[in-house]
């Protein structure tokens, strides 16, 4: 709390009392903790908790999870590294640049620049000045995040810029292990570990490693649907609150999740199609269970977090919607999906696939592929599943067309499980090579600053 605040300073009577930096109080905590145990020795914490440690690192969720951070995030940096000298930007210089050694700045991309604004300088906010990009429209919890790792690493844009980048990628690999969890426990080990190749090769996942929010949404999704499946109610609503305080979408995600509580009364051919797996992922909750009230509260905690944000918003500028009125600085206005599909198709068949409209088609890739898992989703997973791909798609391509439809498509984990259920073994690796070719094409787009966020 202190990291991310700032701390306090007050007067009582002629004192100052003041604590502005978080260490005192991780000292305090360290010292209390080896009082602690040395005050009961017969509970050793200190040779307890390495040993939990220890054994935790050697399941093989953590495992297959290291391993596939540690093959796919290393080499996107590398390709976008290397891209930047081979292609050179695209405006032959960066419109935003912290460091002059480009491995320093390879991170500075693209949105990265407004959360490293907020983790540094906080919100802010012009009256009237509707057509102007504002930083009220990012959600705190990732930039909030950010702040509190970049002050313990020392406070200089660096240390951000660092906490940024360990942030995403820890928050990557705990999502890793949570979907590695979440399919083994239905489809087995095989399957499990394939979802995770897929994932991470898909050609989107170049912003799990990125000052991005991806990362952080995809961990709370999975975290919530992970514990609410498990009857793990308590987690899942912290998890569930964490995503409505991540992205502006991530109060929908109390749709899929209200399906689950109430999937026991819904038609049989609604829920999913019959089988271990679609039990697993579709709790049956009755409704005089105590669990069920849980499991209700657990579902409206994401909407809570936009609350939250939206509460802070209006206090600090008098408008209770700026967050949500911002986004058409960025274009980002309902158009709907056939104004869509219509202005689309004038602009290709008017100039083809040169410009912005070569991008588009990129990202409709990733829209497509998206749309394309609906109907399977529903079919082997649940009603549940499909909501969560759908709600994170029609509203983006109504309000915002295709752009960054591709990284939105990154966070839809069910897509992965079904493909990684269906792509029959032989034929596994051909997928994961190409998609993590398809990957380090757009790691170079977007690390030389061409239009591909």
């Amino acid at each position: 709390v202190v990291s991310v605040s700032g701390g306090f300073r007050l007067r009582l009577g002629g004192i100052w009392i003041g604590m502005t930096t978080p260490y005192p109080l991780l000292l305090w905590s360290l010292l209390t903790g080896i009082g602690r145990h040395a005050a009961a020795p017969q509970q050793p914490l200190l040779r307890e908790g390495p040993r939990r440690l220890a054994d935790w690192l050697r399941t093989s969720a953590v495992r297959d999870a290291t391993t596939t951070v540690a093959g796919t995030r290393p080499i996107i940096f590398l390709v976008g590294y290397l891209a930047v000298f081979m292609f050179g930007y695209a405006n032959e210089r960066p419109p935003l640049r912290y460091f002059d050694n480009e491995l320093l700045n390879l991170n500075v991309r693209w949105d990265a620049g407004w959360y490293l604004d907020i983790a540094t300088g906080g919100y802010r906010f012009t009256p009237g000045e509707h057509d102007i990009q504002q930083n009220v429209v990012f959600f705190p919890a990732y930039p909030m995040l950010v702040r509190a790792g970049g002050r313990l690493l020392g406070g200089r844009v660096l240390a951000y810029v660092m906490a940024g980048t360990v942030i995403s990628l820890a928050a990557f690999w705990g999502s890793l292990i949570y979907l590695y969890a979440f399919t083994r426990d239905a489809l087995g080990r095989d399957t499990a570990r394939c979802a995770l190749w897929l994932l991470a090769t898909y050609p989107f996942a170049l912003f799990f490693g990125g000052i991005y929010t991806e990362s952080l949404f995809l961990l709370g999704v999975i975290g919530a649907f992970y514990h609410f499946t498990n009857r793990q109610f308590g987690r899942a609503a912290c998890w569930g609150g964490l995503v409505g305080l991540t992205r502006l979408n991530g109060a929908l995600l109390s749709i899929p999740l209200l399906v689950l509580t109430v999937s026991r009364w819904l038609p049989a051919r609604l829920v999913a199609r019959p089988g271990a797996a679609a039990e697993a992922w579709n709790p049956s909750i009755a409704i005089g269970e105590r669990a069920f009230a849980k499991a209700l509260a657990a579902a409206v905690m994401p909407p809570v977090g936009l609350l939250i944000h939206a509460v802070f918003i209006w206090r600090m500028t008098g408008d209770a919607t700026a967050w949500a009125t911002g986004h058409a600085a960025w274009g980002r206005t309902y158009e709907g999906l056939g104004s869509l599909v219509a202005n689309e198709f004038s602009v290709l068949t008017a100039s083809g696939l040169s410009g912005t409209a070569a991008y588009d088609a990129v990202n409709a890739i990733g829209a497509a592929f998206a749309l394309a898992a609906v109907w399977p989703v529903a079919r082997r997973m649940g009603l549940a599943y499909a909501l969560f791909i759908l709600i994170n798609v029609l509203p983006a391509l109504s309000v915002g067309g295709f752009l960054s439809a591709g990284r939105f498509s990154s966070v839809l984990f069910p897509a992965f499980v079904w493909l990684a259920e269906v792509v029959p073994a032989a034929h596994r690796a051909g997928w994961i090579a190409s998609f993590a070719a398809f990957q380090a094409c757009n790691a170079a787009l977007f690390y030389t600053w061409r239009p591909m966020f």
